[in-house]
């Protein structure tokens, strides 16, 4: 099992780990700056990854659509010869925009179909670091060039304040604060999708050990991610964190 040693990627491969092992074989969690790369010249089996990532990275002149499926179905054909990939799951990463809470009516949830009537909010908008937003416009408005931030807390800081009208973000951000910030419901997948998915040497693992890849996509949500990815960037040992989480869900003994 390779990884990169982002929290969020530790926190899948651990998870993987765990489920390919109760198949019966001994695995082990490495670092790498190039999993796929490495699973592709067959010095490693598995790697986590998430849809709109890995279709990005192999084909970046194609934007990963809205829809979780139709993502997949592009990445797939997207990848190295000799990399597959299993189901992929329901927890995602997807790019989101939030608000301030107090801009939020109490009877009724932001949408993004609802902030697209609001250009202005929109050019007022502030992001983590340097580069392009996911999309160009979101309904007829241009998304322009968001405020830069160094960092998750002074952008959400900002947003607050006031000092900017919304702040790019993602669904399993483990920054996300827990008051004061609401992320905008993308009710018609205008955003890219960009779920979670298990990545293998092809002709490698064996169909029990696949299966058993596919059984994390049901039961991880985006929620979850964001918890145990908030624990290991806070110091925590990915395996325990990982370990809790299975317990819970009872997956190796299934």
């Amino acid at each position: 099992m390779v990884t990169t040693a982002d929290p969020q990627h530790l926190v899948l491969a651990h998870i993987y780990a765990a489920v390919v092992k109760a198949t019966g074989i001994d695995t082990k969690v490495r670092e790498s700056v190039d999993p796929v790369g490495e699973l592709d010249t067959g010095i490693a089996s598995v790697a986590p990854g998430f849809t709109g990532g890995v279709l990005r990275q192999f084909a970046p002149q194609q934007r990963p659509s809205g829809d979780a499926e139709a993502t997949y179905t592009a990445m797939i054909a997207a990848l190295p010869a000799g990399v597959a990939a299993a189901d992929y799951g329901t927890a995602e990463d997807r790019p989101a925009v939030a608000v301030p809470a107090t801009a939020v009516s109490v009877s009724a949830k932001p949408t993004l179909a609802g902030l697209a009537r609001h250009c202005d909010e929109l050019a007022h908008a502030g992001q983590v670091g340097q580069g392009p937003v996911p999309i160009a416009r979101i309904g007829t408005c241009p998304t322009g060039n968001p405020r830069q931030f160094t960092g998750t807390g002074e952008l959400f800081a900002a947003l607050t304040r006031g000092d900017i009208a919304v702040a790019w973000t993602s669904t399993a951000n483990p920054a996300l604060p827990a008051d004061g910030v609401t992320v905008v419901d993308d009710e018609k997948d205008w955003l890219p999708a960009n779920n979670v998915v298990p990545l293998y040497r092809r002709n490698e693992l064996s169909e029990p050990q696949v299966l058993s890849l596919n059984k994390v996509a049901g039961e991880l949500t985006t929620g979850e991610l964001a918890t145990m990815t908030r624990e290991v960037s806070r110091g925590g040992d990915p395996r325990r964190v990982v370990d809790t989480w299975l317990g819970d869900h009872q997956i190796l003994l299934r």
